[in-house]
């Protein structure tokens, strides 16, 4: 775990938690450069140890004398994950923003496996094959193929102190019953998967760079905050005509849907609009069902107008 990792000239803006993982972290590139780092706690406000996790990454970055910046919001105990992330990441950029730096999470491979697991739990799209695919935030521990053993032992070595999320160990999390799951799993499978990962990371790649392009041939009007796309892309091309007998008609709609959804997918994504897999399907079908003056609600108190030529968001 000796490598220096990417660029020292940029000051790197540390996600610490207070967890063994960030811990870590925030220890490896205290060594390799200490005057180049920053730790950006966000304190989400869910439960009673929550400020005494706060108290302890600022204490600690007074003794190694690094800055620190921190943000408390009282999101409560039933908020769910994707708004405590949402809001996060969302401290993460504005202290990223204030300092000219790059956000550096301490995600590790095993984080990857997790995350691959829910997603094909969930359903989603091939993009759930390849989580943290945001290339504005860099995952270190990962890119260098560190794991939980690694942590475990590094921290072990380097008789590291950290905090412990109680939260972990409840069944009432998904993550954590695949978390038990996968550590079942020999290493053989593991690696085998993280295998997989890979090429399915650079298929993304191509992905969606042909998507961006078709996209960018169907949007034909941005200026300012709006942005319009024709509406005549994603009408139902081969629907009305296909019968139940004829397969391979049935099979070229199911491959053209599924190129509309995630054409419609990176529109919404390049003006910072998330859908999920049942949002996508409903968008397309409020535009495929046009009515006069339709509109439709998107993330983030966005709206899309549904006109009968064009689709403004």
């Amino acid at each position: 775990m000796s490598r220096i990792w990417y660029n020292l000239r940029v000051k790197k803006i540390l996600a610490v938690s207070g967890g063994i993982d960030s811990m870590a972290l925030l220890d490896m590139f205290y060594k390799k450069e200490p005057a180049n780092i920053l730790v950006a706690h966000f304190n989400h406000g869910t439960r009673d140890s929550a400020d005494a996790d706060e108290k302890f990454v600022k204490e600690k970055c007074t003794e190694l004398m690094v800055p620190f910046e921190s943000r408390k919001i009282i999101l409560g105990e039933g908020v769910s994950e994707e708004e405590a992330r949402e809001k996060r990441y969302d401290f993460l950029y504005h202290v990223a923003n204030k300092y000219n730096g790059v956000i550096c999470t301490a995600h590790h491979v095993d984080d990857l496996l997790e995350s691959i697991t829910i997603n094909l739990i969930r359903g989603t799209f091939w993009r759930g094959l390849v989580p943290f695919g945001n290339t504005k935030i860099q995952r270190p521990l990962m890119d260098l193929g560190i794991g939980k053993t690694d942590i475990l032992r590094y921290a072990g070595e380097n008789h590291l102190c950290f905090r412990q999320d109680p939260t972990n160990f409840e069944d009432d999390y998904l993550r954590n019953r695949v978390r038990r799951a996968l550590g079942k799993l020999e290493q053989k499978t593991k690696n085998q998967l993280l295998e997989l990962a890979r090429k399915q990371k650079i298929l993304r790649e191509e992905i969606e760079k042909n998507l961006t392009d078709l996209s960018k041939q169907i949007i034909i009007k941005n200026s300012g905050d709006e942005i319009i796309f024709q509406r005549d892309f994603f009408k139902n091309s081969a629907g009305e005509t296909v019968c139940e007998n004829n397969l391979n008609a049935q099979e070229r709609e199911k491959e053209i849907n599924m190129l509309t959804c995630e054409i419609l997918r990176t529109i919404c994504l390049g003006r910072g609009i998330s859908l999920t897999r049942p949002q996508i399907i409903d968008f397309l079908e409020a535009i495929r069902e046009y009515k006069p003056g339709k509109k439709f609600n998107l993330p983030k108190d966005r709206m899309a107008t549904i006109s009968r030529d064009f689709v403004r968001l």
